[in-house]
């Protein structure tokens, strides 16, 4: 029987973040300061949890190496918006938007629920956050809408950055990477209706879905077929790619048969021309920068010549932490060489281009603390057992009901990490052992931790810290988990329905 004191003790950290952050709205930046610090006390006094100062320092270095990825997309992701920005480009896009999708429903539709997993898959560890928000921005949106509808661009997040934290899923739980896939797309179908519901009703209100139902079950059917049969029939990896751009196509397509040469734009999405701006490029030069961007980004992953050569070159190793960062085969990278190729492509003098620079490293400072800090606090705490700890009293406390818990213990990863890939990593072999003492399918408890992961990740506050900072709303990170965490929590509660099916399924045949 667990000390009920000590998992109270364990749990402190995570408390204590919801408190600050929702309860005293205290900013992201500062939260995230005081509980890795409280992470580290706790592991230092005298407990059960305590590890001696050198595994602290070790296991905080973890957690700083493990941001790496994140701040790079993060800062060079704000480059290049920076860079879009000062050049025009967000402008021209902005503009080609409300041409095509005259109205914010639509405009909402193309850019989270089908556009959204397209970049997200292409790149992940939040880029689909940092391309889309500047576009509601320019379109005309609220800040307050931006975070909510740029945070919602992350629904496919267990194919994220070609599906890495479900291949880490797998290679932990010991099973197929297929069936994995498979199984998770399985989950995620009610989940791509609850969000594409979701954006509507902030883009427009509940009038907007009885305006847009038959839109809605398109659009829901269309991302839920294609991530099934991408799965199952073509490759895992690719599969939110695929349902992503089907969808964005089948969008743009209808819309185009619909509006006809109409050019009519409305008034409450048009964007405004920004006198820090360069003046009007074309569409082609406004959006080759993003097909710069893709383009890096699947040949660096499908192409095996390209893939070994990134892989091989420029790479960071700290074999003392276990740690490998190939520089060329990273988001960060894309980001920040498709940043210099738009320098030149529209012709930023020098002064722009240090301008956007200095901007960038303002705007990016406090989420990469935050980032740094809550990731970290989720190292120490692993190390420390805290994380252990909590599955542990979970299991003894619902025994054979834990096919409920284990999404659960998977969201709580997602939340604290704000990444499937590092929550997958840190609680996988836990659900896979699980999985082993109940006598219960492994497949089944492998899905449950992917795909509640990767659907509390966006909740994170890491993750909302950088939705805030592109927004522009930093300082109102409690404000948004408040909005957002019911949203993640009826994702999670979603994914135990279908373990209860899964289960009475198997139990069947």
């Amino acid at each position: 029987m667990p000390s009920w004191f000590a998992v109270l003790m364990s749990a402190l950290p995570i408390l204590v973040a919801l408190i600050l952050l929702i309860g005293f709205k205290v900013s992201s930046l500062r939260t995230a300061v005081c509980v890795y610090v409280l992470a580290v006390v706790l592991a230092t006094i005298p407990t059960s949890f305590q590890i001696p100062l050198a595994a602290i320092g070790f296991a905080s270095m973890q957690g700083v190496l493990l941001s790496l990825v994140i701040v790079f997309v993060l800062i060079f992701g704000l480059l290049l918006y920076n860079v879009l920005h000062t050049g025009g480009a967000i402008e021209t896009i902005s503009s080609a938007f409300t041409k095509q999708a005259h109205l914010p429903v639509q405009q909402a539709l193309l850019i989270s629920a089908a556009l959204g997993p397209f970049l997200e898959a292409t790149s992940g560890f939040g880029i689909g956050i940092v391309i889309a928000a500047p576009l509601f921005l320019a379109v005309g949106f609220s800040p307050r809408k931006t975070v909510l509808l740029s945070l919602l661009t992350q629904t496919a997040v267990p194919w994220g950055a070609l599906a890495v934290g479900t291949v880490i899923n797998a290679e932990l739980s010991d099973v197929s990477l297929h069936q994995l896939g498979v199984t998770s797309a399985l989950a995620t179908i009610p989940l791509y209706l609850m969000y594409t519901v979701a954006v509507v009703v902030i883009a427009g209100g509940w009038t907007g879905v009885r305006q847009y139902k038959g839109t809605i079950v398109a659009v829901w059917l269309l991302l839920s077929v294609c991530t099934w049969a991408t799965n199952a029939f073509i490759s895992t990896q690719l599969a939110a790619v695929v349902a992503g751009a089907v969808t964005a196509a089948a969008l743009l397509g209808y819309w185009r048969l619909v509006h006809g040469s109409t050019r009519t734009v409305n008034t409450e999405t048009a964007a405004a021309v920004d006198s820090t701006s360069s003046s009007h490029v074309s569409l082609v030069r406004a959006g080759l920068p993003y097909a710069i961007l893709v383009g890096y980004l699947v040949c660096t992953s499908l192409i095996p010549v390209v893939s070994s050569f990134a892989n091989g070159v420029l790479v960071l190793r700290l074999p003392a932490f276990g740690y490998r960062l190939a520089l060329l085969d990273n988001p960060g990278f894309a980001l920040f060489l498709t940043s210099v190729v738009a320098v030149i492509i529209y012709r930023l003098s020098w002064t722009q281009a240090c301008r956007c620079f200095v901007n960038t490293l303002r705007q990016a400072y406090p989420a990469v603390v935050s980032t740094v800090g809550f990731v970290a606090m989720s190292t120490v705490m692993q190390k420390a057992g805290m994380i252990n700890c909590i599955s542990s009293a979970l299991a003894f406390l619902f025994g054979g009901s834990f096919l409920l818990v284990s999404p659960l213990i998977g969201g709580l990863g997602g939340f604290i990490s704000g990444s499937n890939s590092a929550a997958n990593a840190m609680l996988a072999p836990f659900q896979s052992a699980m999985a082993h003492k109940l006598h219960s399918s492994a497949l089944l408890y492998a899905t449950s931790q992917n795909v509640s992961a990767a659907n509390m990740s966006y909740a994170s506050p890491s993750r909302i810290s950088l939705a805030t900072v592109v927004s522009k709303q930093v300082g109102k990170e409690g404000e948004f988990i408040r909005q957002v965490l019911p949203l993640s929590l009826a994702a999670v509660a979603m994914v135990m329905v279908f373990n209860v099916m899964f289960w009475v399924f198997i139990k069947s045949i």
